[in-house]
């Protein structure tokens, strides 16, 4: 650590209260108080590239109630919020499975647009739908930079068909951890703090792109739950039921594999019985057909015998 300082680790649980555990991110964010709506207005206008028409003031619609977090172990712990002007935002830090997050991501934001126009008012009045989306990993390995736009494109072209929806994509997995400070963008410099923020080995990097892009915001607001022991505990047991849950899932899924396998084999054996019968019933009929036609025995009663047809019975 750089002499003259502050420890950020003193005091806290930060070395395990990782700012992309989800939990962590939704306390520091989604908390309604005056210091976690300045905090995600901090991260939200370097996102949005809101510099020269900053968000001044935000509304959670899904605030943390605190007593209630403990029913919050299954949720996905998204933030809902709007803005000044109006726009209608979903905020998440997304880690583990990325496979069909996108899809899910598609999903959010029409629920955004249905919600963004109250009813009995005209389409020119609808709101715009933001989501917002911190991956902690790499979700679009085509493109190196670590933030993507997305918006309602015409294909050839590139025409904007509406302005009204609107996706962003933070990608900390893409995060060079060995750029220095001075030479990341300001967007990079957020990744790189929410990547870091934790790691006490990147203290003195961390604390450099605090004070270089002013993130003092969101490092008080993320100090503070990192010094709270309710918090603390909260999310070990909330990480701690996550564990359980997936490891009792996984052996679920490996319990009906087994039982599928063994089903199965007993299945496959009484199939192979019976076609193993059926083929030996069906050869013995054609042996006694075959000594009834040597004897010059008539086919109609040959078929009455064995049950072959008359064309079966013709070419033994």
């Amino acid at each position: 650590m750089v002499k003259g300082t502050k420890d950020l680790f003193k005091n806290t649980h930060r070395r395990s209260m990782a700012l992309t555990i989800d939990y962590v991110f939704h306390a520091v964010f989604g908390r309604d108080t005056d210091e976690s709506r300045a905090a995600l207005m901090e991260i939200l206008n370097i996102i949005l590239e809101r510099k020269d028409d900053p968000i001044k003031s935000i509304i959670l619609k899904n605030p943390i109630d605190t007593a209630e977090r403990e029913d919050e172990k299954e949720t996905i712990m998204d933030i809902r919020a709007e803005t000044n002007s109006g726009e209608e935002l979903d905020i998440e830090m997304q880690s583990g499975n990325l496979r069909v997050y996108p899809d899910r991501i598609l999903f959010y934001g029409g629920r955004l647009v249905n919600s963004s126009l109250q009813h009995g008012l005209k389409y020119d009045k609808m709101k715009k739908s933001i989501v917002v989306s911190i991956i902690n990993g790499i979700l679009f390995s085509e493109t190196d930079c670590c933030h993507s736009i997305f918006d309602v494109r015409e294909r050839e072209t590139g025409l904007l068909l509406s302005d009204r929806l609107e996706f962003h994509f933070l990608e900390l997995g893409k995060v060079d951890g060995d750029k220095p400070v001075e030479k990341l963008t300001e967007i990079e410099s957020l990744a790189a703090y929410l990547k870091y923020a934790n790691d006490e080995d990147r203290q003195d990097y961390v604390q450099e792109i605090i004070s270089s892009e002013g993130l003092t915001m969101t490092e008080n607001a993320y100090r503070k739950v990192t010094q709270d022991e309710i918090e603390y505990e909260r999310m070990e047991s909330r990480l701690k039921y996550q564990l359980q849950y997936n490891t009792d899932m996984s052996l679920a899924r490996q319990e009906g594999l087994e039982l599928g396998l063994e089903q199965g084999r007993t299945e496959g054996e009484a199939v192979g019985i019976a076609k193993g019968e059926a083929t030996g019933r069906r050869e013995m009929k054609l042996e006694i057909a075959r000594a009834m036609k040597a004897e010059d025995i008539d086919c109609k009663a040959i078929s009455r015998m064995t049950g072959l047809s008359a064309e079966e019975i013709e070419k033994l």
